[in-house]
């Protein structure tokens, strides 16, 4: 029975290795676009490929880096400045780039420039920190590969991006596991999208390496300036000695996990870019292999102790589990006082918000409906109790959460806020990603993802009073990637932050709760505001990208997306309203709520096959372009 089992895996790993020997021709003939070239990674790929004869095109962030850089390697290099953060620097280098390689077009991209500071407890960090290095590692990837996209689809090239084992598992709290999910998912969208095109898309998932980004003097600098600048009362919330403590044990950790060979990370990076078959997902590192990536599979009670714990107890606690009978029994206890506790619920006009806030009205909640619309604000009272308020929101604006927290703070008053539920949010524009202009997927990541980290941060202190609850709306889509445009990176992006915050704030009494719905019929679905929106966007491309999908492509696009949304789509809402309801009146709330039936039985259980299994369903789902 043995050699049964053994025989086809051991045929499969040799024909793996077989097809990825194979590597492409000509490389002097072409042109590799690198970020992040001053130093760690990308410096030392830029001289690696140029030494394998690539005409590489490297982009610094400094005229030093530049400078060090061309020392180093042959005339072939060229060097540019590049501020990914800038559109207009992004779309200069691209005019350059588009200059100097003509007709051949570029093969490849990699998306390397990245930072990671600040990073620390979520309540430490301010919105403007999440911002800063969400627009560095997630919009810059982003805005770089839209505008060179045209150039690679002429050579049927690579796009190669930079994630991080942190873009599977949040083990610590900050922006930089949020934007490495979202590269995650946009990594995912668009190599499904270029398939067809014959454009290979590749993600490097690198565990601890020593880069400047793992730097331990900056990373501990950066938690000491963090922890100065807090409130003398949140200092005492956490201790004297938390301080120390931490800074011990991240000295510990990186002296265990750091490891000094990047030419592990290199090998994969050039493996993707050289390799006629490259792979889908590259882990460079033993701890990315061993530990982190078997991690990001294991039922979230399990990697939350993990994440916490010292690295001694990580084999002990990986075994352990709860029995099953014990969990039901657990589950069902329920908190008491309804009536003495406030909720704080986004985007209430319509959909899972104004079901929940009716709902929890009718338990004797204390209910704050924010609303976007007067319209809904109005409808939503005359359907309620005197007991709910409403006010309005935008959560774009964060001078419109500062008001809606000085109306929550008057209302709760020393009791502080019990629950806090970020539903608000919208699905488009989606789409190929080659549709869509950067500003196409800030609409999305603003309301959907800076919004939710925005208000959340604005509405800590509150919560912290009353050790309550926050409940973060993200999707089945915040596991897999099933459409291009800002939705998926966004949710991927919650799922982040909500597990480091959960992380965070546990030592508060604060617990956090994800909510993942399947597909179902509220605004956010709508078919007929979804395939006008395609349509604007459809309408809008140049004639020669219409002219690669081929004439009909569009129509069965709509159609497919018609058919798949008619089966999917539930119009039982309270599935997720149920699901709320419990992660608030629970005593022991879950960490993670899958709503719906496809949920449950279909898309989680596809979210841990491997890519290729995902990538071939994804695709018979939707139609192939001409090309």
């Amino acid at each position: 029975m043995f050699m049964y089992v053994f025989v086809p895996v051991a045929v499969c790993f040799i024909y793996r290795w077989y097809k990825e020997r194979k590597r492409v021709p000509n490389k002097g003939n072409k042109y590799v676009y690198i970020t992040g070239c001053d130093s760690g990674f990308g410096n030392v790929l830029a001289k690696h490929l140029d030494q394998l004869g690539f005409c590489v095109i490297a982009s610094c962030y400094t005229e030093k880096g530049e400078d060090e850089l061309k020392k180093n390697a042959s005339d072939r290099l060229t060097t540019i400045h590049l501020d990914v953060t800038d559109s207009e620097s992004v779309r200069k280098a691209a005019a350059f780039i588009k200059s100097v390689v003509g007709e051949k077009g570029l093969w490849a991209v990699v998306n390397n420039a990245g930072v990671s500071v600040p990073s620390g407890p979520t309540d430490w960090l301010t919105i403007d920190d999440f911002k800063s290095m969400i627009s560095v590692n997630l919009y810059g990837v982003i805005d770089v590969t839209l505008s060179v996209l045209p150039l690679i689809k002429m050579t049927k090239g690579r796009v190669v991006n930079v994630a991080s084992v942190f873009g599977r598992i949040s083990p610590f709290g900050g922006p930089y596991c949020v934007s490495k999910y979202g590269v995650e998912s946009f990594n995912d969208s668009l190599r499904l999208n270029m398939a067809p095109f014959g454009v290979k898309v590749a993600c490097i998932e690198p565990g601890f390496f020593k880069t400047n980004v793992t730097d331990t003097a900056l990373v501990k600098d950066n938690i000491r300036n963090l922890w100065d600048k807090l409130p003398q009362d949140m200092k005492d919330d956490y201790g004297q000695g938390f301080l120390a403590s931490s800074l011990d044990m991240l000295d510990s950790r990186f002296r265990q996990l750091t490891d000094s060979d990047l030419m592990k990370v290199i090998s994969c990076m050039e493996h993707a870019v050289s390799a006629v078959h490259p792979r889908t997902r590259y882990s460079p590192g033993w701890d990315a292999k061993l530990l982190w990536l078997p991690l990001s599979y294991m039922p979230t009670c399990i990697t939350d102790r993990v994440a916490l714990s010292h690295m001694v107890l990580t084999c002990t606690l990986l075994l352990a589990a709860l029995a099953a009978v014990h969990w039901y029994i657990r589950d069902s206890y329920k908190v008491d006082a309804f009536n003495k506790k406030h909720v704080f619920i986004t985007g209430c006009d319509s959909g899972f918000g104004n079901l929940l806030a009716r709902q929890l009205d009718g338990k004797g909640f204390h209910v704050i409906a924010a609303c976007l619309t007067e319209k809904g604000a109005a409808d939503l009272k005359a359907a309620a109790s005197s007991r709910l308020k409403t006010l309005l929101l935008n959560v774009t604006d964060s001078s419109s959460i500062g008001r809606a927290v000085e109306f929550v703070s008057k209302e709760v008053g020393e009791r502080g806020l019990w629950g806090l539920v970020n539903n608000a949010g919208r699905s488009t524009p989606i789409g190929p990603p080659e549709w869509m202009q950067f500003e196409d997927f800030a609409k999305v990541l603003d309301v959907n993802l800076i919004g939710v980290i925005d208000v959340t941060l604005q509405f800590l202190p509150l919560l912290k009073k009353a050790q309550g609850r926050v409940v973060n709306v993200a999707s089945i889509l915040g596991r897999l990637t099933l459409t291009g445009g800002g939705y998926c990176p966004s949710k991927y992006g919650v799922e982040a932050f909500s597990d480091s915050l959960r992380r965070d704030m546990q030592h508060f009494g604060i617990k956090v709760s994800i909510i993942e719905p399947g597909f179902f019929k509220t605004a956010v679905t709508q078919i007929d505001l979804i395939n006008a929106d395609l349509t604007r966007l459809w309408t809008r491309l140049p004639q020669d990208i219409k002219d690669s999908y081929g004439p009909s492509y569009f129509d069965d696009y709509l159609k497919s997306q018609d058919f798949s949304m008619n089966i999917l789509c539930s119009p039982d809402i309270s599935k997720v309203t149920r699901c709320m309801e419990h992660a608030l009146t629970a005593r022991y709330p879950r960490t993670r709520y899958s709503a719906g039936w496809d949920a449950k039985f279909f898309w989680i259980p596809l979210s841990y096959l491997p890519s290729f299994v995902l990538d071939f369903v994804v695709r018979s789902l939707l139609p192939l372009p001409k090309a």
